[in-house]
Parts: C-alpha cells; sequence; structure tokens
C-alpha cells in the first residue's frame, strides 16, 4: 500500500499521530517485545469502567457551560499510588489528564447534578493527554508503559490505534501518515505502450514491469481502473405497495450496515450529497439514517463536496491529484453486497474519509451507535431498522497482540452487536502477513482444511454469541491472492482480487488519458483511457476489504431465503417466520447461526470440540 496520509478535514483537528518503532520503543525490563503499530499520541482507551479512585476526582474543566466533552482530573500527589504511575508520566510530558465522555440521550445539565452522574458508561472512556504548552509533544506509550509497570493502578489502558481501510497498493504507511502527500511520483509514471500496440504481438515482454503483490495495485492487474458493465443490474424484487423494508412475499428484507466512507450516487443506489434533500436511495440504501443527537457514524462530513471520499475523492490533494487511496470505497464495497444480496438493503455508517485511516475509539464510537440504532430498530421505533450483518473493512495492527484481552473497548462493542444477532464480518488484512490483524484476529481459529470447516478455539463464540467472521480475498482463479494474510483466525476466502463493482459517477480525478483528440467522422473524443475517470460508474479493484462483503452478502441471502420459507406451526423461531422472530434475541442469535452454516459450507459450534 502507498502511504496514505489523512488530510484534515475544514472542521476536524487534526489528530497527533506517532509511529511506535520497535528499535526505538521504550519497553520496561522484561518486556515482550513490542510490534509496529501507529497510534494515537494524546489518547488512551479505557478498558471497563472507571475506578472509584479516578472517578472521585473528575471535575467539569473551569468556566465550562452545558455538558463539557473531557472532564478534568484533579491532581494527585505523587504518593498516590492509586493513580501516581500514569499521572507521573504525563507530568513528566507536560501534560494533564482529562477523561472524555459521552452522556446519556437527552441528558441536560442541572444545578443539582455532576456532569458524571449524566455520562452513559455504556458507551466508555477515553483518556486524555492535554498539553499544558504549545511545544509539548504528548506520548501516550510513555504513559502506558508507566502504567503498566504501577501494579497498584486499578484500571487497563490501551492504544488507540490507526486502523486502515485501504485497498491493496503497498503498506499503508511508509511515512506519517497526516504529513505527506499519497503519491511523491505520479501514479502512472511512463506510457503504457512504449511501442505501438498492433505493430506486432501486443506483448512482446511480460505485460507487468512490476512483480509480486505490486502487481495487484496497477490498474489493469487488479488496481483501482474504470471498466465497462455490460450486463443487466442485479434482480431485485419490488413491492406494489411501495414498502422497501419487505418483498414481494412479505418476507423481512437483511439489512447490512457498511461501516465505511459511505454510499455515493449511482443508478443502483439513488443520488448522495452533502445537502440531504439531495439524498434518495434507490429503495436499496437507507440514506439519512440519525439518532437524535447526530448521524450514526462519527466521521465529520466535509465542508466541500469535492472532498467527500463518495463525491469527488480529492481530500488529501485537492489540488494536484490524484484521487484520495479509498475513493469510492463503501460504494463499491455496497456494489458487492448488492450483486450477491439484491434483495438486502444498505445502511452506509460512516467512520473514514478517503485517506483511508480511521481511529479506533472513533470506529469504536460508530459500532456503540450502530447497535443504539439496532437496538432502537428491534423496539420497533419509527425511523429505526434492525441490523443483521454488519461489513468492516479495515483494521490495525497491534504492538503486543498476546495481551489484548476479551475485555478491550472494540472486542466488547463487536461481542454487543453479535448477542443482538448481528453478524459481524471483517477483512482479514492486505499485508500478506500472517500477523494478526485486530478485529479480524477477534474471530474463532478455525480448521479451513475440514469438511465442513469447524472451529477448534472458540475464543469469545457460543451458541449464544455468533463469531466474527475473518475473511481473505481470493484471484479470479479461485487462488488466495497473494496480498490476503493469513492465519488459523481467517474464516474463509472470497474473491477479492480484480473484482468488478460500483463506484460514485461523480468520481473524476486530475489524471487524464495520455492521449486525447477530436474524433474525425463523428462529434466525439478519441482518446485512451481515463486512469481516474470514473463516470461510467463500475471498476475493478482489489483487497481483502472486497473479499468481505462477498460473505455479508452471502449471508444476507441465507437470512432471506429462511425468512420468506412459509412458517410451519413449529416453526416460529424461524428469523422472519413472525415479527416476533426479528426482536427475540435467542431466536435472532440463532438465525444467524444457520446463515453462516450455510453461507461458509457448514461452520458451526460444537461445545465439546471447541475450547476455549
Amino acid at each position: 500500500m502507498t502511504e496514505s496520509p489523512v488530510g484534515p478535514m475544514p472542521s476536524r483537528p487534526e489528530p497527533r499521530i506517532r509511529f511506535l518503532d520497535p528499535s526505538t520503543a521504550r519497553r520496561s525490563p522484561g518486556q515482550r517485545q513490542v510490534g509496529s503499530t501507529w497510534y494515537v499520541a494524546d489518547r488512551l482507551l479505557v478498558r471497563g469502567g472507571l475506578p472509584d479512585s479516578i472517578r472521585g476526582r473528575l471535575r467539569a474543566p473551569e468556566g465550562a457551560s452545558g455538558l463539557p466533552a473531557v472532564l478534568s482530573l484533579e491532581p494527585s500527589g505523587d504518593e498516590d499510588a492509586a493513580a501516581a504511575g500514569f499521572e507521573r508520566a504525563a507530568r513528566r510530558q507536560g501534560c494533564h489528564v482529562g477523561v472524555e465522555v459521552r452522556y446519556r440521550h437527552g441528558a441536560e445539565p442541572a444545578a443539582d447534578a455532576q456532569p458524571l452522574d449524566l455520562v452513559d458508561e455504556d458507551q466508555g472512556f477515553v483518556l486524555r493527554l492535554i498539553a499544558d504548552r504549545p511545544d509539548v509533544q504528548p506520548d501516550a506509550w510513555e504513559v502506558l508503559e508507566e502504567d503498566a509497570r504501577d501494579e497498584s493502578t486499578p484500571w487497563t489502558l490501551s492504544l488507540d490505534h490507526v486502523m486502515t481501510a485501504l485497498p491493496f497498493t503497498t503498506h499503508p504507511f511508509t511515512t506519517h501518515p497526516f504529513t505527506t502527500h499519497p503519491f511523491t511520483t505520479h501514479p502512472f509514471t511512463t506510457h503504457p505502450f512504449t511501442t505501438h500496440p498492433f505493430a506486432a504481438q501486443p506483448f512482446t515482454t511480460h505485460p507487468f514491469t512490476t512483480h509480486g503483490m505490486a502487481e495487484y495495485g496497477v490498474p489493469g492487474s487488479g488496481g483501482r481502473s474504470p471498466v465497462a458493465w455490460l450486463g443487466a443490474p442485479p434482480t431485485r424484487r419490488v413491492r406494489d405497495d411501495g414498502d422497501e423494508s419487505r418483498t414481494p412475499d412479505g418476507a423481512v428484507r437483511p439489512v447490512v450496515a457498511i461501516v465505511d466512507t459511505g454510499i455515493g450516487t449511482h443508478p443502483w443506489f439513488g443520488t448522495y450529497g452533502l445537502d440531504a434533500d439531495q439524498d434518495e436511495g434507490n429503495g436499496v440504501v437507507i440514506r439519512g439514517s440519525k439518532l437524535p443527537d447526530g448521524p450514526i457514524g462519527t466521521y465529520p462530513v466535509p465542508e466541500l463536496p469535492e472532498e467527500d471520499a463518495e463525491i469527488g475523492g480529492a481530500s488529501t490533494a485537492p489540488l494536484t491529484g490524484p484521487l484520495d487511496p479509498v475513493a469510492g470505497h463503501g460504494t463499491f464495497i455496497a456494489g458487492i453486497v448488492h450483486q450477491t444480496c439484491p434483495d438486502a438493503r444498505l445502511l452506509p455508517v460512516r467512520v473514514v474519509g478517503g485517506a483511508g485511516a480511521a481511529i479506533e475509539s472513533e470506529v469504536i464510537e460508530s459500532l456503540r451507535r450502530l447497535l443504539r440504532f439496532h437496538r432502537q430498530g428491534l423496539a420497533g421505533e419509527a425511523g429505526y431498522v434492525a441490523v443483521d450483518v454488519v461489513v468492516l473493512p479495515m483494521g490495525y495492527y497491534h504492538e503486543q497482540p498476546e495481551d489484548l484481552q476479551w475485555d478491550h473497548p472494540l472486542s466488547d462493542v463487536l461481542a454487543r452487536l453479535r448477542d443482538s444477532g448481528v453478524a459481524v464480518v471483517v477483512a482479514a488484512g492486505n499485508d500478506g502477513e500472517t500477523r494478526p490483524e485486530f478485529p479480524a484476529a477477534f474471530a474463532p481459529e478455525v480448521d479451513r482444511r475440514a469438511t465442513p470447516p469447524r472451529i477448534v478455539r472458540a475464543r469469545d463464540t457460543s451458541v449464544q454469541r455468533p463469531p466474527i467472521l475473518a475473511v481473505g480475498a481470493a484471484n479470479p482463479d479461485g487462488s488466495t491472492a497473494l496480498f490476503s494474510n493469513d492465519g488459523p483466525w481467517v474464516t474463509c476466502v472470497r474473491p477479492g482480487a480484480a473484482v468488478v463493482s460500483t463506484v460514485p459517477r461523480t468520481l473524476d480525478g486530475p489524471s487524464t488519458p495520455s492521449l486525447r483528440t477530436r474524433e474525425r467522422f463523428a462529434d466525439a473524443v478519441r482518446s485512451t483511457i481515463d486512469p481516474e475517470g470514473f463516470q461510467g460508474g463500475f471498476a475493478t479493484w482489489s483487497g481483502t476489504s472486497f473479499a468481505a462483503p462477498v460473505l455479508a452478502g452471502e449471508i444476507a441471502r441465507e437470512l432471506l431465503a429462511e425468512r420468506s420459507r412459509p412458517a410451519l406451526p413449529a416453526d416460529a423461531t424461524l428469523a422472519g417466520s413472525a415479527d416476533r422472530a426479528d426482536r427475540d434475541g435467542e431466536a435472532r442469535v440463532a438465525a444467524i447461526w444457520r446463515a453462516i452454516s450455510g453461507a461458509t459450507g457448514g461452520l458451526s459450534f460444537d461445545e465439546a470440540s471447541t475450547p476455549g
């Protein structure tokens, strides 16, 4: 993957990002080796709730009005062992400590109530290192190290990682991800044909000048490139009464949430614009879905349409181009789900911009908001829908994966989604690595050689909790793509290299055809292919990001097939056989398990053969 910086959005402060280099990282004596990762320099995730020793020292900042987003932690003396470890490290850096909080819906400040009394503790907490002077450079890793050495500290902290949603190019971060141009040279350094293409055999030498994994980033060999779609749109059954939530036979359509960049304008998906009045989903996309306090996804909508990943796709280099690394990424995923299960409804949840880098804590918050939206849909509240499948096409490498616990905030919110009857499908990663990428590596270990595939280490999977499903990528001939990460935590592989799918018709980057002239015998233009002209609405692309939605669509298709079955008197647990089954937690979980088993060739949970 190429270096892929995130350009700051107009309304969004640039995160302080650091790279953890194993060769230079400070480590405690006797500590295990650390792996490389990117993290937010001034934030730490808090696992679990706040200990009383911390809770009792939280105050609203001086002069704050309303409900402050960050509560100040009153300083303790160095002799206070309950909190002195991490606080001493913060002070040495020239920082004081705050705790980022989320409030209960509808909470209002009151004279007789402390802000902490109104906090929604289900939404978790983030520790903030607040610089005392402009020249201070916080470093969460040093604070984490100090906290880990202090056994008396009554909580557990972890880095706030940078997650990437990039399709395959080359490694995503060869330099700082938030400061440099994503391309150091023009993406196409030479003319594709060094001689006239038809003067002799079209390929007198090997057609690809790159080799190995790098081939997948080249247009024509799996890289993002415009193509022409000649087939008909996927066949979607439509009701005469206009009810978009059900099929003509009355079955509830499965809802697939795509946690990514959004879904742009395309004939299959209607129109998308920064103005909500412009949005229309063509009966397929559930546009404009919100909670009372704002959109489900927390990534801010840019002020300019040109900087929106699903409109103009030019946020990282708006003046010079090329298109953002993941411009059109969410629409491409949507097209794959739609091709696999045309009768599904698609719910876009925006967590990342065109540069393809997201902050772990913000992804977690968006997933918690999606869970809230889902639960209100289960309760039958107007304006909400229950979600059946979540596609999460992004991940990060943990610096010490052996220490990652199941109460980690990211693992926790994914577990709560699954407990609520939602299948969670994630991408395995695109680095050709066996190093675990998370959240994919939260998935149970699977023996893929067995028929049917068998869970050999359940981790947090059970009959009551369906598994996280980690998906690798396959080439068009069925072989595993060279870039696809692998390990026992990969559930299966699906097509993910040189896949054809949808892109927004509004994407038209500054790269131009190598030759362009007026047609001689018609009022038209003659040219080579415009490498960044996607007005046709279709492209090829490669990445495990595009393998995951294949499995998600297959699960949705299995759910719909079961919901469309006529219900027998003794068949009341079938999802969709009655509206009760759509709201009953146990029935939903059982239906998700059956759909997963059907889509994966028989994967199931056997307590006798799946140790934790």
